[in-house]
């Protein structure tokens, strides 16, 4: 087999590099191509095959060679050596066979457009700018950053300033709720903008510092979201891993100056511009710094500053090999030795980030799916929704599951491993088995007739017959009240219409009177009308009860009191019975049924009623709220939100539900009375209401 295998010619533009020490201390080397700016790290003993590399050679002759050199290396190693140069071009193409075979390998990774999309729409990146030249030239301009003194001042201003803003918090909070609008989305999008920016710079910068070469910047777009990015490859050339540090959280540093920096420009500057443009900056850099750049579960900053500062390289995926052996070793059984020796306290530290990242990964992609759904039209969003679930969280499960049943028949059962199925067969049976599940929703309890008065204008109290508590009879005259501007208005418009009927009068008299006596009738005519209204809203400042029943006083009600007419004076009450309603959410509707018990409890506690049963259901959602007390903008139970026109509409879909109270119809209520009703309904499993929650979803989203 080796004999038809040739020693190939190694590239000439490649380069031989001192590297880090492995991880047991052993030396390594750096194999640099120029070319595509790639290092490659290769053991000692590789470095000792390019020394004594022969192309042409047949495998075996090579291999020999080596033998009388005294260097130890067996057939299947040398083999595959030579497979990696091929596999990454790092070897000349001098003849047909190996231009074939470069041929095919261009073939293949050669793809369509749309399959280049699909592949590749999640991270696409596209260099603009190459500032090697640039940064070399002028690197003495920032040389200022990396003194002492410097770090001193802004972490001395930082902290002041966060001491400022704590003493000035609800003033802080104020602007960040200010500033909560479309222009302050706009805003902040151009401030996050100047943020990255000068994130990128910062890798630059300390990259160019430490000798390394800055390739290129540009802009990747995530999930089409665009982002910076500087190529700082070079900084694999450093033998230093604090270097490689520095470079690599250079930018997370930078922005968190920036924040500092700006929380005390905000703390000391007045109002205007300049402190608008530092809050946006302070706030913007805190969150981006904390919240995205320093997560080590993606491949950004926080992930190759945490791989160097655990000294571990290809962090996730030997992270990954490991997290599944373990796994397979704890569910099966398994005797596989471990991928790789490693101390026993690396071990769990690399099992606990693998499974870490991959909790966080399924949150992450299932969040992505969503995003890409919702922001592509809907045919469009589909597609990439179906394909992030499948390619990112189905496809390495069915991956896993048929390595399982692949080797299913070395499974191993102990008495843990048969606790742990049993407990969770166990978890599966309670999730599916059916329980009877009380329903809450909001409700109110009213009289069967009622009614609230309040003034017809702003008045004051000339008469009250009423007290807190009593009974009156239809008709009954309760409060009288006088408004001394109607009354103005009413004088001087009956002077007005005695002026007028005057004019009238005369019309014989003069005959520039008698040519306006048409103008004159269409003005009486006005004031009249004009008076008979007037007249009709004093009639209504005699308030008298609507219907025989009790009232309650919802505001003091004596002579000489000013009142206006948004105040309610006295809630009505006809003691016929009771009503109560609810208003279950679309959610729960399937859990009602007629005669379901259910019991009510009051807002304010000292009031409940049992022994209620549910009556009917209405068909049709309620359009807005009848009782604004429910919405949530007053307290209530149920988020709504206002129209322009006043009206409280339900966010969820509500439907109304009305209960019998039985013989309780000699129950007295001051008005309404709002709480909850809790009611006993159908039987579920919390396994079938998750997948009927699912089911819902993809068919309400179905729709086009």
């Amino acid at each position: 087999m080796l004999g038809s295998v040739v020693v190939p010619t190694l590239r000439d533009n490649l380069r031989l590099l001192p590297g880090t020490p492995d991880e047991d201390g052993a030396p390594r080397w750096l194999l640099y191509d120029v070319v595509r700016n790639k290092y490659f790290a290769i053991s000692e003993r590789a470095v000792s095959l390019i020394r004594h590399w022969q192309p042409g050679f047949a495998l075996e002759s090579f291999l020999s060679f080596l033998q009388k050199k005294n260097i130890e290396i067996d057939a299947e190693e040398l083999h595959a050596f030579v497979r990696f140069l091929v596999a990454n071009n790092l070897v000349l193409a001098r003849d047909q066979g190996s231009c074939a075979g470069l041929y095919q390998q261009g073939a293949g990774k050669r793809v369509g457009v749309w399959k280049w999309l699909l592949h590749n729409y999640l991270f696409i990146r596209i260099p603009l700018v190459r500032p090697d030249v640039f940064l070399g030239r002028h690197l003495s301009l920032f040389s200022f950053l990396f003194s002492p003194a410097f770090h001193f001042v802004i972490l001395f201003l930082g902290f002041l300033g966060i001491l400022m803003v704590i003493h000035q918090w609800d003033e802080f909070w104020s602007t960040f709720l200010y500033f909560f609008s479309f222009e302050g989305v706009l805003v902040y999008g151009v401030t996050l903008a100047l943020v990255k920016c000068l994130h990128e710079l910062g890798h630059a910068i300390v990259a160019k510092r430490y000798g390394c070469r800055v390739a290129s910047m540009g802009i990747a777009f995530l999930v089409m979201f665009p982002v910076l990015y500087t190529d700082t490859t070079d900084a694999w050339r450093l033998r230093s891993r604090k270097d490689r540090l520095r470079i690599v959280s250079a930018g997370v540093w930078t922005e968190l100056y920036i924040a500092l920096l700006a929380t005390f420009v905000w703390a000391v500057l007045p109002d205007g511009s300049i402190k608008s443009a530092a809050f946006f900056l302070a706030t913007t850099s805190w969150v981006t710094s904390l919240l995205v750049n320093i997560s080590p579960f993606l491949r950004f900053d926080g992930y190759y500053a945490f791989s160097d500062l655990i000294g571990v390289e290809n962090l996730q995926q030997r992270a990954f090999e490991l997290g599944r052996w373990k796994m397979r070793r704890l569910l099966w059984g398994w005797p596989d030795p471990l991928p790789e020796p490693m101390p026993r306290y690396r071990v769990r530290l690399l099992f606990a980030y693998a499974w870490a990242t991959w909790l966080y990964r399924f949150f992450l992609f299932l969040g992505i799916a969503l995003l890409v759904y919702h922001f592509f039209f809907k045919v469009l969003g589909i597609f990439l929704f179906v394909i992030e679930i499948l390619w990112f969280i189905v496809m390495p499960v069915i991956r896993e599951l048929a390595v399982w049943f692949k080797r299913r028949k070395e499974f191993r059962l102990t008495w843990r491993r048969s606790v742990f199925f049993a407990s969770m067969f166990f978890l599966i049976v309670i999730g599916a088995f059916p329980f009877s599940v009380a329903v809450s929703l909001p409700a109110v309890v009213r009289s069967e007739q009622h009614q609230i008065i309040y003034p017809a204008e702003s008045a004051l109290i000339s008469l009250s017959r009423v007290s807190h508590g009593g009974n009156v009879t239809e008709g009954e005259e309760m409060i009288v009240l006088h408004s001394p501007e109607l009354e103005f208005h009413i004088e001087r418009t009956r002077q007005e219409i005695a002026m007028e009927r005057v004019k009238l009068s005369r019309q014989a008299s003069s005959l520039d009177e008698k040519t306006e006596y048409a103008v004159t009738m269409r003005r009486l005519q006005q004031l009249e009308r004009q008076l008979r209204g007037l007249d009709e809203r004093k009639s209504k400042l005699s308030i008298y009860a609507p219907f025989s029943g009790g009232l309650d006083l919802l505001e003091p009600v004596h002579v000489g009191r000013w009142v206006n007419k948004e105040q309610p004076l006295i809630s009505f009450r006809q003691e016929l019975g009771i009503i109560v309603e609810g208003f279950v959410s679309e959610l729960d509707v399937r859990f009602l049924s007629e005669g379901d018990k259910a019991v009510f409890i009051a807002d304010r506690g000292d009031f409940t009623l049992g022994g209620l049963r549910l009556e009917r259901m209405e068909l049709s959602a309620i359009p807005s709220l009848p009782y604004p007390e429910l919405g949530s903008d007053f307290g209530g139970h149920m988020a709504a939100r206002q129209l322009r026109e006043g009206r409280l509409v339900p966010e969820q879909a509500r439907y109304k539900v009305m209960f019998d109270h039985g013989d309780l119809d000699d129950i007295k209520l001051d008005g309404r009375m709002t709480g909850i009703i809790v009611v006993e309904g159908a039987r579920r499993s919390w396994l079938g209401y998750q997948l009927q929650q699912v089911a819902s979803a993809l068919i309400r989203e179905s729709g086009f």
